[in-house]
């Protein structure tokens, strides 16, 4: 790596982030913990790493947890449904989520808008997406939020550059496109958002000041598409067959090797964006916490 080409550690920020949380809940000395409700379906080896890692933070500060586990070859998506809606009216679970993917039989937009907004502790309903385009309070999707905290911690402001997402998911592109164009302190960017149907890549990317990947190609990413100086933020994280004992390994979007002989700043996979989205899922838990039990959010 470049000496010049500054390490953006998510892991860092995010410690911050659930210090505050975990502060916060033992200040509040509660009748019971804030409760999160996880819904997952299948054992696919990501989700079923994601869930865990969720399970284990939650745990670590003070947060209840609940899993629920579907076969996908048994379960609906009207059953699903009718699971959150039990969550929806059950006043001890604060949070729901439900881990995607899911299968192809199961619309993914029609299981988070059955989500109370309340608990929508993912923002992926149809009101706080809204919400969050009106520029209005709500649930903010945890990775778009974990990217914005990020480029706090580390004075990056995005105001009038030119972001480059690639990625125009309600997970990732879409949400933080509309977070980094909000009249505020920490948006007032210009976003272009790239997806499968983009023509001429790397002339797009090549124009980013903050760029940011989230495609799923492993290492694709190589200094080619990345202008000098540019600020690369890697959300991809693919499982990669090797020879370790573990079999896998995990990589990015970007290749690194290549990309931090060139660009000012990026983050590291793992160790970079993913963490940020686990505390921030705990920091909107917290809120649906205190906003369903008349606490001050």
């Amino acid at each position: 790596m470049s000496h010049s080409c500054k390490l953006l550690r998510g892991r860092v920020v995010a410690d911050v982030i659930l210090n505050k949380v975990k502060g916060e809940l033992q200040r509040m000395h509660c009748q019971r913990s804030p409760c999160v409700a996880f819904l997952r379906v299948g054992n696919d080896g990501a989700s079923v790493s994601y869930v865990a890692q969720k399970e284990k933070m939650a745990h670590a500060i003070g947060i209840k947890s609940i899993l629920k586990i579907f076969d996908p070859t048994q379960v609906t998506e009207t059953q699903l449904m009718e699971e959150i809606k039990k969550f929806n009216l059950d006043a001890s679970v604060d949070g729901i989520l439900v881990q995607a993917p899911l299968p192809k039989e199961i619309d993914f937009v029609n299981v988070c808008n059955a989500i109370a907004p309340n608990k929508d502790v993912d923002g992926f309903g149809a009101e706080n997406l809204g919400r969050l385009l009106q520029g209005k309070s709500g649930f903010t999707p945890c990775t778009p939020s974990g990217i914005v905290e990020l480029l706090k911690f580390y004075n990056i402001s995005p105001a009038g550059k030119h972001v480059v997402i690639v990625n125009r998911s309600l997970i990732v592109g879409k949400p933080l496109a509309a977070l980094l164009t909000q009249r505020s302190m920490w948006g007032n960017a210009t976003v272009t958002l790239c997806h499968s149907h983009s023509e001429n890549l790397p002339q797009l990317t090549q124009q980013a000041d903050i760029l940011v990947l989230a495609c799923g190609k492993p290492s694709y990413f190589d200094a080619n598409f990345v202008k000098p100086a540019a600020i690369l933020i890697d959300v991809g994280i693919t499982r990669v067959a090797d020879g370790s004992s573990r079999g896998y390994t995990l990589q990015g979007d970007a290749n690194f090797k290549s990309a931090s002989q060139i660009v000012q700043a990026i983050t590291p996979v793992p160790g970079g964006v993913g963490p940020l989205t686990v505390a921030l899922l705990m920091r909107n838990t917290l809120k649906a916490f205190k906003l369903q039990n008349n606490f001050a959010a």
